[in-house]
C-alpha cells in the first residue's frame, strides 16, 4: 500500500516537472519572437513566424491543462475579414466587451456586457486547449427568440494563426438563439455555451422565472452537436460536452449600448 502511494506521489512530481518545463519552453519561445523581430534576414522572419505559432498553441494547451485563463485570447487575425466589425474599417474600434474570468461566468454577467452592442465575435478556449467560436452579426438583446442571418459563421483555429470559417447553411435560418438566461448559442445545438437551466418557451419558462439567476446558464460548460445549422467539417475541434477555460466577446467600441431590447446605434455616427 505504501509502495502504491509512493508511486502516485512520484507520478505527480514528474507531471509537475513536465508542466513547468513546458511553461518555460513557452516563455523561451516568446522571447525568441522578440529577438527575431530585430533580425532583418528572411530566415529569421520565417523562424519567428513558426515560433509564434508554436508558442500560441503551447500556451493554449497549458491553459487547458492547468485551467488558468490567459491574459487574453489571441484569435486569428483574418477571422473578421469582411464582417461588420472588421478592424480594418475606419469606424470599427474592436474591444473586448466581455471576458468571463473578469466579468463573471453567469449568463446574466454575459448579457449585462454584450446586450445592445451589435455584431460580435465569440472566442472560446476549451479545457482541451482548443480555440474556436462564432460570429454573431445580429448581436444580443435577451429576446428569448432566434434570428436568421446569412452572415453568421462558426470558426476555429487550425494552427498557424489561421482561422477556418464554417458558414451558415443555405437560407441562414435559426443562426442565433438569444436566450436571456443563456450564453452564446449558434444554431439550435451547433455551439452552445452556458445553456439555460430551464426550458425557454417564447419568453416564458414556467413559474419563479422572475429571479433569472436561478435559471442562468454557466458559461464554464459548453456543448456542440455541429451540422444542424452550420456547414462544419470533420476537423471541428469539439463534439458533445466540453469544459471552458475562458471566453471573450469582441464588439465595436463605437456602438453605444442602448439597453436590453433596445437594439444598438453607432456612436457618434
Amino acid at each position: 500500500m505504501a509502495r502504491t502511494a509512493d508511486q502516485i506521489a512520484t507520478f505527480y512530481i514528474a507531471l509537475g516537472v513536465i508542466v513547468n518545463a513546458l511553461a518555460a519552453l513557452s516563455i523561451w519561445s516568446t522571447n525568441i519572437i522578440f529577438v527575431d523581430a530585430f533580425t532583418p534576414s528572411t530566415s529569421s522572419i520565417r523562424s519567428s513566424h513558426s515560433t509564434r505559432i508554436h508558442s500560441s498553441s503551447l500556451g493554449d494547451l497549458l491553459s487547458g491543462i492547468t485551467g488558468q485563463a490567459p491574459a487574453s485570447l489571441d484569435y486569428p487575425a483574418d477571422v473578421l475579414d469582411g464582417t461588420n466589425i472588421d478592424p480594418s474599417k475606419s469606424n470599427v474600434d474592436l474591444q473586448c466587451a466581455y471576458k468571463a474570468s473578469r466579468d463573471g461566468w453567469s449568463a446574466i454577467n454575459f448579457h449585462e456586457n454584450v446586450d445592445g452592442r451589435g455584431s460580435a465575435l465569440v472566442v472560446v478556449l476549451s479545457k482541451s486547449g482548443k480555440k474556436f467560436g462564432g460570429y454573431n452579426p445580429l448581436g444580443w438583446d435577451s429576446t428569448d427568440d432566434y434570428g436568421s442571418s446569412n452572415a453568421a459563421f462558426l470558426w476555429y483555429d487550425k494552427g498557424g494563426s489561421e482561422a477556418v470559417r464554417c458558414p451558415i447553411l443555405s437560407g441562414g435560418n435559426a443562426a442565433i438563439f438569444d436566450y436571456a438566461t443563456g450564453g452564446p448559442n449558434f444554431g439550435a445545438a451547433d455551439l452552445v455555451i452556458g445553456s439555460p437551466q430551464a426550458a425557454v418557451l417564447g419568453g416564458f419558462a414556467g413559474p419563479d422565472m422572475e429571479d433569472t439567476s436561478i435559471t442562468a446558464g454557466n458559461l464554464r460548460e459548453g456543448s456542440s452537436s455541429a451540422g444542424g445549422a452550420y456547414d462544419v467539417p470533420n476537423s471541428w475541434p469539439v463534439r458533445g460536452k466540453f469544459g471552458v477555460v475562458e471566453i471573450e466577446v469582441y464588439c465595436n467600441g463605437n456602438v453605444k449600448p442602448t439597453g436590453s431590447g433596445g437594439g444598438f446605434s453607432l456612436w457618434p455616427f
